[in-house]
């Protein structure tokens, strides 16, 4: 049987994997093609793409691996191989000597193991991991790659054809990892971006940053960024070190030293605040906080008779446990040891007492510092309460030195950090909770919103590095965060881009960059397979309905369960699989890297699509 996988980033390569391990295993024949316009490891991770030489990865190099392990139920055969960090270590110093690329990045191996790599780095990862694979196949598989893009496939008979290259070729099974499509502009950005012709500006629209030539952009002239989330670090990056600046130790603070090629940035957001920095990794490759609180059985016990979890009832659940592991870690912190003396097991006796609604005036009845004080609305929306008549720089500078010196203590032990960093251990049951449809539509819908509004504000945050050269940066004032509430619009009178904020700012630039990835948005789609996919209504919006509840979803359907693609009349469509991103919002926080031990998404869907193929296989045979 012919199986194509189109998408050879981290998905692609992990399903490819598990179908060789289950297929030599079972000694079903396969025959496997991958497919991409890009080398193996995908866009995100393209060693060839000068950028990825710089950019870095958001997760550090002994936390990443893609040989699956026994977290994962029913894996297949497992293969042991070398994690990241092992195979930079042992591995990468004689395999990148093999090609001209990979020589680019003999410079890049001096990493610890609490370090961030180069993305081209772990693109190289992919690719020596793709490699062997082709090693384990036999007698009943093969794997090929061709780099091409496809164009379209089209349902013949009880196959598949697949356009490509001038060319086709018909396969049994489909299984699609696609990743971050490219759009056409919204109604707003189009309007910036006529503008923009009409008056010779640069507008730069939704993009993956490595790909976006910012050589328009003049030296010492404004920019306006919109976003400060992890987009807007690779763009801020692109503009001042890869220009020629440096950052250099000074005291316990970073320096920028100007090239004089960089611009002006003026950057916001709605809520005028970065993402968290990442605390300082004290987490072994596989180790993970155990709830206390937030546990299944809890979860389990808080639906009620129709089986069904309240969207309030979870996050208050979730609430104590992040704030009491918030004030756990604060009294063990030393520059706190003396705040409650021999009181800390009457305190802890209290928070375990009590909902966390109850938790600030516990702390303020044990006298703890008032910054130290958990408060969500000082967390979400601390830009709103800076004065108005101070230096917002001054502000911003104390905010971000906050956030260093918590984030250094650890994602362990910081008080904040170390609790916004349990959110990433507590996601596989959050998605079980989420993609098993515990949340009724309404439920879901506050959700999709107000969780991962929380969740991708504390826990999706850059390495600390960027933090501190963020605030090097501001405080030479070449990045400049304007206030909350940051609005942009055209100025045809001055033929510029404008921008302001609740504080009353205003900036004129030429120049406007959009600090987002495209958004997973089918009527906007331009690429063909989309296009395709959109007309057999293969993708689609999802709705969810029970009883008058309705939801409405921007992400193609597929079962959770199974992985299947299901199409705009309910149905199954026999034979294509597809995971991943266009899917965000059926699944939950799929754009992750393999992580060993943890029961990690990729390796779960993996096992699931390559079980599920190679079953389907063998009954087809049978009949």
């Amino acid at each position: 049987m012919k199986i194509a996988i189109i998408g050879a980033g981290p998905r692609g390569i992990a399903v490819a994997d598990r179908l060789v391990a289950r297929s030599e295993k079972e000694k079903v024949n396969v025959e496997i093609k991958m497919y991409d316009p890009y080398p193996i490891g995908g866009k995100v991770w393209n060693p060839m793409n000068k950028l990825n030489h710089s950019l870095i990865t958001n997760t550090v190099v002994s936390q990443v691996s893609f040989f699956i392990d026994d977290s994962i139920e029913n894996p297949g055969p497992i293969r042991q191989g070398p994690s990241f960090y092992e195979w930079i270590q042992q591995i990468a110093p004689e395999y990148l000597k093999g090609s001209s690329v990979g020589k680019t990045y003999l410079d890049k191996l001096d990493l610890k193991e609490n370090d961030f790599a180069p993305r081209g780095l772990i693109g190289l990862y992919q690719q020596w991991f793709f490699e062997n694979i082709r090693k384990q196949t036999g007698k009943n598989s093969s794997l090929a790659y061709e780099q091409t893009e496809i164009k379209a496939i089209t349902p013949v008979n009880q196959q598949y054809k697949i356009d490509f290259s001038g060319t086709s070729e018909k396969f049994d099974f489909v299984f699609m990892a696609l990743g971050y499509g490219e759009n056409k502009y919204n109604d707003e950005e189009r309007t910036f971006a006529e503008f923009a012709k009409r008056n010779k500006l640069s507008y730069f629209g939704p993009a993956n940053p490595s790909e976006t030539n910012l050589d328009d952009i003049p030296a010492t002239q404004a920019v306006i960024i919109r976003g400060l989330g992890l987009t807007f670090f690779d763009y801020m990056i692109m503009l001042t070190e890869n220009r020629g600046g440096k950052f250099v130790q000074d005291g316990e603070q970073l320096k920028y030293i100007a090239s004089g090629r960089e611009p002006i940035i003026f950057a916001g957001s709605r809520s005028g605040l970065p993402l968290h920095a990442r605390g300082r990794n004290q987490k072994g490759p596989s180790e993970e906080y155990k709830p206390r609180f937030f546990t299944k059985n809890n979860l389990k016990n808080l639906k009620n008779h129709t089986g069904n979890l309240d969207y309030n009832s979870f996050f208050k659940l979730f609430d104590k446990e992040i704030q009491y592991k918030h004030y756990e870690n604060l009294i063990k912190d030393p520059d706190y040891s003396n705040i409650i003396h021999k009181r800390t097991n009457r305190f802890l006796r209290e928070l375990r007492r009590n909902p966390a609604s109850n938790y600030e005036k516990i702390a303020e009845e044990y006298h703890m510092p008032k910054n130290q004080i958990w408060n969500w609305d000082r967390i979400l929306n601390s830009a709103y309460k800076a004065d108005l008549h101070q230096s917002f720089k001054n502000w911003y500078i104390k905010y971000l030195d906050f956030d260093i010196e918590d984030a250094s203590k650890g994602n362990k032990d910081a008080p904040y950090a170390g609790a916004y960093d349990i959110l990433r251990d507590i996601r596989n049951l959050i998605r079980d909770i989420f993609e098993n449809q515990f949340f009724l539509p309404d439920d879901s819908e506050k959700f999709l919103t107000k969780f991962n509004a929380v969740n991708n504000f504390l826990s999706v945050g850059p390495p600390l590095i960027r933090i501190k050269q963020l605030r090097a940066l501001v405080d030479c004032h070449i990045v400049n965060i304007l206030g909350p509430e940051m609005k942009v619009e055209n100025d045809p009178r001055n033929k510029s881009f404008f921008a302001k904020s609740q504080r009353l700012e205003m900036i004129n630039a030429k120049s406007l960059i959009e600090a987002r990835l495209p958004s997973v948005d089918n009527d906007l789609a331009t690429q063909p397979l989309r296009l395709i996919l959109n007309k057999y209504g293969w993708y689609h919006k999802t709705r969810y309905q029970k009883n008058q509840q309705q939801i409405i979803l921007n992400a193609a359907q597929i079962n959770p369960k199974t992985y299947q693609l299901i199409d705009r009349m309910g149905q199954v469509v026999p034979g294509i699989y597809s995971a991943g991103i266009p899917h965000e919002g059926v699944s939950w926080f799929t754009t992750i890297i393999p992580r060993p031990g943890v029961r990690t998404i990729i390796y779960k869907e993996a096992a699931i699509i390559s079980k599920e193929i190679i079953d389907e296989i063998k009954k087809r045979t049978e009949t």
